[in-house]
C-alpha cells in the first residue's frame, strides 16, 4: 500500500496514520493505494467519463471551488473508488438543494438543528462494481470522516442522501442522525445525516472492529 499525498494542505502522515492503524491495515492486506488530493478537474472528468452503469449520477459542481480534498482508491494503478469532501455549511447545502431542484418552500425541513463550527460536506462517492460488497465503500467513507476531524477540525461531517439508504447511513456508515432535507416535486425525499466530532470519536473503538478482513 502507498500513501500519495497530492494535496497541498493535506498530509496523510505518521500521526495519522498511527491513530488509525486498523483502516490502514485493511488497505494494505488488499493490496489498495490511498491518494489524497486537491485537482478536482481531474476527478470531476474521470467520474463524468464512467459509464452511466457504474456512476449514474450528476457531479456536484460545489466541490471545484472552496476548501477540500478527494480520495481517490487505486488498485494495480487502476481507480476503484473515489470520495470527496469540503467545507460547507449545512445550510448552504440545503438551499442549493431547493434551488437546483426547485423546491417549493414548504417541502424544505426549516427545523434542522442549529450546527456549529466547521461543518464538512461530502458526496461523490463511487465504488468500482467489481470492488462492491467487500467493506471499501464503508470504510472509504470512514477514512473521510477521519480526514474531516483530525486534520481539517471539523466540528461535524454530514452527507445528503435519498431517504431509503437512511437505515445504511446510520448503522453502516455510522452516522449520529439522519433526518428530512427537502422533499422534490415528484415526491422524492432527500435526508441528511450528519454526526459531531465528539460523537465520532466515542463510536471509533467500535468501529475500528469493522476492519478485520
Amino acid at each position: 500500500m502507498a500513501i500519495i499525498d497530492n494535496h497541498k494542505d493535506v498530509k496523510i502522515d505518521k500521526t495519522f496514520t498511527d491513530k488509525h492503524p486498523e483502516m490502514f491495515a485493511f488497505f494494505d492486506a488488499k493490496g489498495i493505494d490511498v491518494e489524497v488530493s486537491d485537482d478536482f478537474e481531474s476527478f470531476q472528468i474521470f467520474l463524468e467519463g464512467l459509464p452511466k452503469e457504474e456512476y449514474p449520477y450528476e457531479y456536484d459542481v460545489s466541490f471545484n471551488s472552496g476548501n477540500g480534498f478527494n480520495l481517490i482508491l487505486k488498485k494495480d494503478n487502476n481507480i476503484i473508488a473515489t470520495y470527496a469532501a469540503k467545507s460547507k455549511d449545512v445550510e448552504h447545502t440545503q438551499s442549493d438543494y431547493a434551488e437546483h431542484f426547485d423546491c417549493a418552500d414548504d417541502s424544505i425541513n426549516k427545523a434542522l438543528p442549529a450546527f456549529e463550527g466547521t461543518q464538512m460536506y461530502s458526496s461523490c462517492q463511487w465504488v468500482s462494481i467489481a470492488e462492491r460488497g467487500n467493506k471499501l465503500g464503508v470504510i472509504l467513507d470512514h477514512l473521510k470522516k477521519n480526514i474531516c476531524f483530525d486534520i481539517f477540525g471539523a466540528d461535524a461531517q454530514y452527507a445528503t442522501h435519498k431517504k431509503p439508504l437512511k437505515d445504511y447511513h446510520i448503522d453502516k456508515l455510522h452516522y449520529s442522525n439522519s433526518d428530512h432535507l427537502v422533499t422534490l416535486e415528484n415526491s422524492e425525499i432527500y435526508n441528511i445525516a450528519w454526526i459531531a466530532k465528539e460523537d465520532w470519536a466515542a463510536k471509533l473503538n467500535d468501529v475500528k472492529k469493522l476492519y478485520t478482513i
